[in-house]
């Protein structure tokens, strides 16, 4: 694939392929459902050819090898294959499945026919979505849960940037303060006149 995504739980640099087949954080991880959802084809594509690999060494491999300590176990395919939505239908079409147990795809105006002129159905399933099955390496909600914390941080650190910053007012300017005197030209402290109490009987 010959792109690396910085991991920021284990602090370096991974292949996809490892964030897809054997890190258990995978489908919590928000860094790797943003690049899920942008390179979603190509991380697939590595996906399956790796898995097609594995088993192609598996059917050839003469001698089980010998394990390796401490190897996180890659999970298996089975558990990375989910139905997905592929499209959400604009009209609902009806699955009519007849008494002889066959199915055919029928819009609502032919149910009504059907029904006005009295066959009945043994199942009658209503159809909103195309589905398929396709690699599920990250759900869907999970993706779009990432999507709106990045577009809630960008449109707070926008609205950091375009706050009006507080100007430092400087203060007026003061007048010099005048030197002080020296001590020679200072006035001499006057003097306090006090008065002595005279004694009694004179």
């Amino acid at each position: 694939m010959g792109q690396k995504l910085y991991c920021n739980r284990y602090a370096h640099f991974k292949d996809p392929l490892v964030c897809s087949v054997v890190c258990p954080y995978r489908t919590r991880c928000q860094d790797f459902a943003l690049y899920y959802d942008a390179n979603r084809e190509s991380v697939d594509g590595v996906v399956a050819e790796y898995f097609s690999q594995r088993e192609g060494a598996k059917q050839q491999q003469q001698k089980p090898a010998r394990p390796v300590l401490h190897a996180a176990e890659p999970v298996g395919l089975r558990a990375l294959i989910r139905l997905e939505v592929k499209q959400e239908m604009a009209e609902s079409t009806y699955i009519w499945i007849g008494k002889d147990d066959q199915a055919e795809l029928l819009d609502l105006e032919e149910i009504i026919r059907r029904a006005e002129r009295g066959a009945k159905a043994k199942h009658i399933y209503k159809v909103a979505q195309e589905m398929e099955l396709r690699f599920q390496l990250v759900p869907r909600k999970r993706i779009e849960k990432a999507k709106r914390i990045v577009a809630a941080e960008a449109e707070r650190a926008a609205a950091r940037r375009s706050r009006p910053r507080p100007v430092a007012v400087e203060p007026p300017p003061t007048a010099p303060l005048a030197v002080a005197a020296s001590a020679t030209d200072l006035p001499a402290p006057r003097r306090k006149r006090t008065r002595l109490a005279k004694a009694v009987g004179e």
